[in-house]
């Protein structure tokens, strides 16, 4: 397996870094965009999901040590469970901004907590530039943006298309994109199912990839088929 080359990444992070309070990410309008700030209610979200996942899914998590602990990161994880977003959310040692389709803001609660915990919301089956800025922003104030470039929830567990927003937003925002796979989540919640059963699963980050690698997307999609199981699945 190809080793990442991320030093590219990082020299342009510290050039980044010293320009970050002269220019914030900001929107069209003039409003900053990217709250990072960790909430009351997101610390309380995190601490309940990682529990749950530990007690409930007896969750096992490798390959941390490739998420920084600061400084700016994309995960990019398959996505087969709603289970994907506790998971993440609550195992990964930091604040975590999940990009999110807009419509799950229609339940007035769930949009609340949504906010709360700084998510980005994005139009699914349009280009979104708002959202793409505003990944962008969360980039350059140093957060962990953490995106499904599927898009939507695998149906039958194995990974679909990576689209190219991901990729995009790692570039413009200068970050290394750090894939996350997700085993077991989709037997445990998958769709069509009503509640959650006490399957065990397991969570594996790999090794970051430099966005500006001509097979960047290539390596994502390899990177976590490989951390998901499932092509150990498929040769078997």
């Amino acid at each position: 397996m190809d080793e990442p080359r991320p030093e590219g990444v990082a020299r342009e992070r510290e050039v980044t870094a010293r320009e970050r309070e002269a220019k914030p990410g900001r929107a069209e309008g003039g409003e900053d965009m990217a709250r990072v700030d960790i909430t009351p209610t997101y610390r309380a979200c995190s601490f309940g999901a990682r529990w749950f996942c530990r007690l409930y899914h007896r969750v096992r998590v490798e390959g941390l040590e490739h998420v920084p602990t600061e400084g700016r990161v994309l995960l990019a994880s398959n996505h087969t469970s709603w289970l994907d977003i506790l998971l993440l959310g609550g195992l990964v040692p930091r604040h975590v901004a999940f990009v999110a389709r807009d419509t799950l803001a229609h339940w007035r609660w769930l949009g609340w907590t949504m906010d709360q915990c700084r998510a980005i919301l994005v139009r699914r089956g349009a280009g979104d530039r708002g959202a793409l800025r505003a990944m962008v922003a969360h980039l350059e104030a140093e957060d962990c943006v953490a995106i499904f470039p599927e898009g939507t929830r695998s149906k039958d567990g194995r990974l679909g298309e990576i689209k190219g927003g991901a990729l995009m937003a790692a570039r413009l925002g200068r970050a290394p994109i750090v894939p996350v796979g997700i085993e077991g989540a989709h037997r445990a919640w998958g769709r069509g199912m009503a509640l959650p059963l006490p399957r065990k699963i397991v969570m594996r980050c790999g090794a970051p990839i430099d966005p500006l690698d001509p097979r960047a997307v290539e390596l994502l999609a390899e990177r976590i088929r490989e951390l998901s199981g499932e092509t150990r699945r498929t040769s078997a």
